[in-house]
Parts: C-alpha cells; sequence; structure tokens
C-alpha cells in the first residue's frame, strides 16, 4: 500500500512539473499530384512525432491512393479546377511531337491556380485550421499557392526538386552550374556553358514559373503590396528535395537544405501474386514505371519495350493495365510498391521515367537504373544518372529494339553501375538523420524561433544591387571620366607643345 502511494504521488508530481507540448497545425499545400503529396505525407508523419499536426487538401480520387498516417489528416479540395486539362496541356508541351505553345501551358496554369485562389469556401476551410506554418509544394505549376499563406499572415516553407538561384539567390557561377532546363551535366563545352549562361539570365528576366494571372494583392487585399517574386523570396526555408549523391553538387545559404530520398525507406514484404512472380524468378526482376501521372506513352515506344523483353532472361513487373503487353515473363499491374521491389533481392534494375522520387528510392536500395525521360526536370534526372555512372538514358521517341536489350544487358552484367550506386546508397545510409527527420527537425526550429536567423540580406536585395550593377556603373562612369579627364589632359599637351613649336620655328 505503501509503494502505491509512493507510485501515485510520483505521478502527480510529474503532471504538475511537466510543462505541456504545444502542438502546431501546419498546412501542407500542392496541386493533387500523388507523388508529391505522397512524399508530403512522409515529413508530415515525422512532424507528428515532434508534436505537430499536418493538413494536406487532396481530392477525392487522391485519397483513396493515400496511406492514413497518424498525425496527418487530408482536406478537400475542389475538384473543378481544370486540373486534367491542364495535366494534358503539361504532358504535351514537353514532347517532342506537341502542338502546344508555352503561353497555352501558362495560360491552363493561371487558370487553375485562379481556381483554388479566388475559392472563398476553400480559403475560409483552410483559415478555420489555425495554421501556424505553411509547406508549399516548390514545382513551377504550384507556386502560385504561397499567396494562401501570405493572405493567412502565416510563414512558409518552399519544398520541391530543384534549386532555383533566382528563388534561392543563391551567389553562384552561371556558366559551373547547370540550368536544369538545359540537361547538360557540370562539365560543360564552351556551346553549353554560353547556353547555359543565357537560361540562367531569363530566369532574372522573366516573370517566375507559376506567377498566377493576377496581382498578389487581388488574391489578399488586407495584405501589404508585393510582388509574386519578392513574395516568394520570402520564404522563411527552402528545402531542395536533392542530393549531391544523385545530383551534381551546389552552393547553398543557410535557409536551403538539400534533403533528397524523403521518401526512400527500407522495402516491406511483397504480398500475393505479385510476391509469387517475384519469388519464381531465376534471373531476378526488372521494375518498369512511368510514375502516377504519366497515363499515356507512345504507342511505338510501348511495342518497343514489349518486343525487347521477349529477348531478354529476366523477368519484369511493369506498371501497366493494357494486356496487350503481357507475356511469359512481364507481370502488368495497375499498381506497384515500387520502393518494396526496388527493395527485393531479385531486383537488378530499374527502367523509370526519371522521376525524382523513384530516383531516390532506386539509390537507396542501390539498383541501378535505365531512363526514358518523358517531361520537365526528366531529362535533367537521366543525364545525372549517367553522369554519375549509375545507369543509362535513352531518348523515348529514337532508338532500336536492340539497343533497349542491349543497355539491359549492359547495365546488368557490366559491374560499373552496381558499384557506384551501391557506394552511394552505403554513404545515404550512414547519415545520423534521414532526410524526412532533418527536415521535420529543422521545420521545428522554424516554429519555435522563427526563420529569419538562416536569411540572408542578399534574398531581399534589389536585383540591381545583387549584381553590383550600381557599383559597376559607378566604375564604368569612373573610368570613361579618367579617360576623358587623360584625353584632355593629352590634347592641351599637345596644342601646348605644338603652339611652341610653331613660335620657335
Amino acid at each position: 500500500m505503501k509503494n502505491l502511494f509512493i507510485v501515485l504521488l510520483g505521478i502527480i508530481t510529474l503532471l504538475l512539473t511537466t510543462k505541456p507540448i504545444k502542438c502546431d497545425n501546419i498546412l501542407f499545400l500542392s496541386f493533387p499530384y500523388f507523388s508529391h503529396i505522397q512524399t508530403m505525407t512522409f515529413l508530415a508523419k515525422e512532424l507528428h512525432k515532434r508534436g505537430h499536426n499536418s493538413y494536406i487538401p487532396v481530392t477525392q480520387k487522391l485519397t483513396k491512393k493515400l496511406k492514413q498516417q497518424e498525425g496527418v489528416h487530408f482536406l478537400w479540395m475542389p475538384e473543378k479546377i481544370k486540373m486534367e486539362e491542364f495535366t494534358i496541356i503539361d504532358m504535351n508541351y514537353f514532347s517532342e511531337k506537341s502542338t502546344y505553345t508555352f503561353k497555352d501551358l501558362t495560360e491552363s496554369n493561371k487558370e487553375v491556380c485562379d481556381n483554388l485562389l479566388l475559392n472563398e469556401k476553400w480559403f475560409q476551410d483552410l483559415k478555420s485550421i489555425n495554421a501556424t506554418l505553411a509547406v508549399i509544394d516548390k514545382i513551377y505549376m504550384s507556386n502560385c499557392l504561397a499567396i494562401i499563406p501570405y493572405k493567412l499572415s502565416i510563414p512558409f516553407v518552399l519544398m520541391g526538386a530543384t534549386s532555383v538561384p533566382t528563388m534561392h539567390r543563391v551567389p553562384r557561377v552561371f556558366s559551373a552550374f547547370p540550368h536544369i532546363s538545359t540537361s547538360f551535366s557540370e562539365r560543360m563545352s564552351f556551346t553549353e556553358r554560353f547556353q547555359n549562361i543565357h537560361e540562367h539570365i531569363l530566369d532574372y528576366i522573366c516573370a517566375p514559373l507559376g506567377s498566377p494571372s493576377k496581382s498578389v494583392q487581388t488574391y489578399a487585399p488586407n495584405r501589404p503590396e508585393i510582388t509574386f517574386d519578392e513574395l516568394l523570396r520570402k520564404a522563411a526555408l527552402h528545402i531542395v528535395e536533392s542530393d549531391f549523391l544523385l545530383d551534381y553538387a551546389a552552393p547553398a545559404l543557410p535557409n536551403m537544405e538539400f534533403l533528397g530520398g524523403m521518401g526512400a525507406q527500407p522495402a516491406e514484404p511483397l504480398k500475393g501474386d505479385l510476391n509469387k512472380f517475384v519469388n519464381s524468378s531465376k534471373n531476378g526482376i526488372i521494375i518498369v514505371s512511368f510514375g502516377s501521372n504519366i497515363d499515356s506513352l507512345p504507342g511505338e515506344h510501348l511495342d518497343k519495350m514489349r518486343a525487347a523483353f521477349k529477348k531478354i532472361k529476366y523477368d519484369v513487373v511493369w506498371k501497366w493495365s493494357d494486356t496487350r503487353y503481357s507475356s511469359s515473363n512481364v507481370f502488368l499491374t495497375k499498381w506497384m510498391p515500387q520502393n518494396d521491389l526496388l527493395g527485393h533481392p531479385k531486383t537488378r534494375l530499374f527502367i523509370t521515367h526519371c522521376g525524382n522520387g523513384g530516383q531516390f528510392e532506386s539509390l537507396y536500395h542501390a539498383v541501378p537504373m535505365l531512363g526514358f525521360p518523358v517531361f520537365a526536370d526528366q531529362p535533367h534526372n537521366a543525364k545525372r544518372i549517367e553522369y554519375k555512372g549509375y545507369g543509362i538514358s535513352m531518348d523515348l521517341y529514337n532508338y532500336a529494339v536492340e539497343d533497349l536489350v542491349e543497355n539491359i544487358n549492359e547495365i546488368i552484367s557490366n559491374p560499373k553501375y552496381k558499384k557506384n550506386i551501391k557506394m552511394a546508397s552505403d554513404i545515404f545510409k550512414s547519415r545520423p538523420e534521414n532526410p524526412s527527420v532533418r527536415g521535420a527537425r529543422i521545420i521545428d526550429d522554424v516554429i519555435k524561433y522563427g526563420g529569419g536567423f538562416m536569411r540572408s540580406y542578399c534574398q531581399d536585395m534589389p536585383l540591381y544591387q545583387y549584381f553590383m550593377l550600381d557599383i559597376l556603373a559607378v566604375v564604368l562612369v569612373s573610368v570613361l571620366v579618367g579617360i576623358f579627364i587623360v584625353v584632355f589632359i593629352l590634347r592641351k599637351c599637345f596644342f601646348f607643345c605644338w603652339r611652341f613649336k610653331r613660335k620657335s620655328d
């Protein structure tokens, strides 16, 4: 009885002396793309471990695909925002035979943004969450969603797969770091460096990609006037889903964190018919996936892949639903546990569209890759796996069946690809924190202490000051004035000597 009294007294003392943990609500905002929102859920799951609740607006279609996570709440997102029309234009614009123009792409993007930003009912629902911080998917089309936290008067974090120098204001030499649109490696020729500089300069001249159709103040009339470019640069933190193990090394400011591979994690056991197919394979498995957003591929490409798969000794798990492409060594499926398949000991190769998340899963499990980039950042991603020696990149529209068969056999049989990616995988796994844990810790710091201590003043400087144009102007004027003075003095001396000479004669 005495011991019970002591235990109860200890519990009461602990309850009275322990300070309550503050629970913050965090709002995640993205266009309804499965892979992007799935990455957000990994970060949100880690934030919940730190006492925070996360809210992610998604469409009803996506709700069925996403796993429920503790502390992660899925909210409704307006369905009729013309997202399907934009996706069609977005996919086709980057194809070789596109009939769409850049204007078609931007106008469609602006229409989707307006349908979200001007939906007052949706905004009021987001406001009712009473969020402390927002995390915005920093892909070009959803940049416009940064207006929502500005309208809510809360700080925000930008999280995306690419580093954008114009947004981050990272001082770096344009000739040394490849622009994502060029698909160059860091070893550029003179011509490539010239083109690379041109692309970087265009970023500073043109409006940011994803700019809405109206001024920021139109969407947030009760907030101070600010340009959209200035708004993006107000981010408290920039999370770049990249890593020098997969991408090229690049400089960063303190409020930039390279956190590639947040979705990479240990594999879970396979189940059902898929498990039987994989375990029965004698020579190993090839995983084929072109992501969750690509619903159609050129028929010629599909026919070539089917023909190539019949000529190899390996079994294939292919994320595709058309049964015409099935064969004895091909397992077709509408959905696959990609991470679990990549982590299976029988997996030999990953044939991919070079999405950023899939590449990091492949790196985590040390599986070499064969890339068929389709659009957006994928050509850049395909180039980097070749440059790093993790695999081979191929042109979706220009190759022969024999080329595909040869490259499959080359990657699997040549040990250099496995060796290179295995070393990168070992380095990745040796780190004390995985990317999602580190990301949650840094966001937690931003919530507690604000993001101002990590920001550089250069992120707020006018562009003419950032590029030292005012200094260069003063130097140029000084040089010109100096030249003028020297010429003036020389002319006076010349005329004086000439006149003196004439008087002497």
